[in-house]
């Protein structure tokens, strides 16, 4: 079946190597981010989220607008910014929370109005959603807070399913200007393909990690529509 597919935070990364995965199977997808990544036969749709939730919610308005009927969503944005928790701006601190919690809320609660079907979600955390790290303070506790999202809302009988995947880090241009060693990083197609695998086959409920050095995937809870464990 040929599915309308949203991916917020496609434009680079894995959401990008999501795109060009379902694009290449036939499905109709829609990217958001700030720069349009020139995918072919894919629609890009400009979606730039700051510390300002009036304006925020404004953008997605008119993303979904543009992009109709959407069966899945997948929300792959992110944004980190390190340090201390008094050395973090109140602008930083607002954009963490609006990139990693409130614009996904904000997308779930308009398409599930606008939808005549359950919507698929499918959630990329991070492994800072089940690691505290010092200098990450305000990032773990949004993608802590996005993972716990998903969670809560598999108990909503008329949303489809929902994946959580946590993956470690991910060798992308994320780290571009920072000290951080890439070299065991993840490969962004890798994960890509491991996120499409997860999200295949019957359950209403999925959370993984998916691991580096090695690279590995770890199922850490599976239910079905019973929200009994599979």
């Amino acid at each position: 079946m040929k599915k309308n597919i949203l991916i917020v935070g496609g434009t680079s990364g894995v959401g990008l190597e999501l795109a060009r995965h379902y694009v290449k199977e036939g499905h109709n997808v829609g990217l958001t981010g700030r720069q349009n990544p020139e995918l072919e036969e894919a629609t890009f749709h400009s979606l730039s989220i700051t510390d300002d939730p009036v304006q925020l919610a404004q953008n997605i308005d008119r993303v979904l607008d543009g992009f109709k009927n959407v069966h899945t969503l997948i929300y792959a944005a992110g944004f980190l910014q390190r340090g201390h928790i008094d050395e973090l701006a109140d602008a930083e601190l607002g954009t963490m929370v609006n990139v990693g919690l409130l614009a996904p809320m904000m997308l779930i609660q308009r398409l599930k109005r606008r939808s005549d079907h359950p919507l698929k979600i499918m959630l990329i955390t991070s492994s800072s959603q089940y690691t505290p790290r010092e200098l990450e303070p305000a990032y773990c506790a949004t993608k802590s807070a996005l993972g716990m999202l998903g969670a809560s809302l598999v108990r909503d009988k008329d949303l489809g399913k929902v994946l959580v995947a946590a993956p470690s880090g991910i060798r992308t241009a994320f780290w571009a200007n920072t000290d951080e060693d890439t070299d065991t990083m993840l490969c962004p197609s890798w994960v890509s393909q491991q996120i499409v695998d997860l999200s295949s086959g019957s359950f209403k409920y999925k959370f993984a990690k998916i691991l580096r050095d090695p690279a590995r995937v770890e199922i850490v809870e599976t239910l079905d529509n019973n929200l009994a464990t599979i």
